[in-house]
């Protein structure tokens, strides 16, 4: 009995996940993401045109849905590179104030605007730095993402010096409707003994303009997203 005893071998040694086939290739399931920080970089603008009496002073403030969400879609090509594509949504409203004084007399105009934003990344991703254990879970992404601003709503209201009001619902329009961005990304991947894959992911993207970019409402180039996607 000695010598079969000796010769097993130990059942909990880590075993490469395998390369995947047919099907297999496809996961398909939701991802949802965090917004730390603003999405918009507002900033008080003063201004004085030459040869003129009148200054204006632009103010802005914002709140944003500091999540996103939707769905998501991962193609295996081998065991060490894969293709993700999300189409995630999220919202932001914000109000500008550009109060005009000119002679003593002062004019308030109030801008009061939402939207929609549909943001579409496709990456890919890397997963190769060890065959087993816990680095074995680690890959790295890059790739493109582009953001589409949709169903803006604006509703503008006039004060002027007497106190007379005035509004309207003339949408703003957007600097950039359709935006480009390239993405940079770090995650882990994880699936259990039923397919199902776990993945949190933090990424970088840099976006090539501003979505708004209207006096002292201005969208930030610059995002950071943390999130983690369930897929089968």
């Amino acid at each position: 009995m000695a010598p079969a005893v000796y010769g097993q071998e130990s059942s909990s040694a880590p075993v490469p996940e395998p390369e995947p086939l047919g099907w297999r290739r496809f996961s398909f399931g939701g991802r949802l993401n965090g917004l730390p920080f603003n999405v918009l970089n507002n900033k008080d603008v003063n201004l004085t045109p030459a040869n003129s009496t009148a200054s204006y002073a632009y103010h802005t403030t914002n709140s944003y849905l500091q999540i996103e969400f939707g769905p998501s879609l991962e193609f295996r090509v081998t065991r060490s590179f894969a293709l993700s594509a999300e189409f995630l949504y999220h919202r932001l409203s914000y109000n500008m104030t550009d109060t005009i004084t000119a002679d003593g007399n002062v004019t308030t105009v109030s801008e009061q605007t939402s939207a929609r934003l549909w943001d579409a990344p496709v990456m890919v991703r890397w997963r190769g730095l060890a065959e087993t254990g816990f680095l074995s879970h680690l890959y790295f992404a890059g790739g493109g993402e582009l953001r589409n601003a949709s169903h803006i709503r604006t509703n503008n209201l006039t004060t002027l010096p007497d106190g007379a009001t005035s509004s309207d619902n003339i949408a703003t329009v957007p600097s950039k409707r359709d935006l480009m961005g390239a993405v940079v990304g770090v995650g882990m991947r994880f699936v259990d003994d039923f397919g199902i894959k776990l993945t949190p992911e933090m990424r970088f993207t840099r976006w090539m303009g501003e979505t708004f970019d209207n006096e002292s409402t201005r969208s930030r180039r610059d995002e950071l997203v943390i999130g983690i996607a369930l897929t089968f």
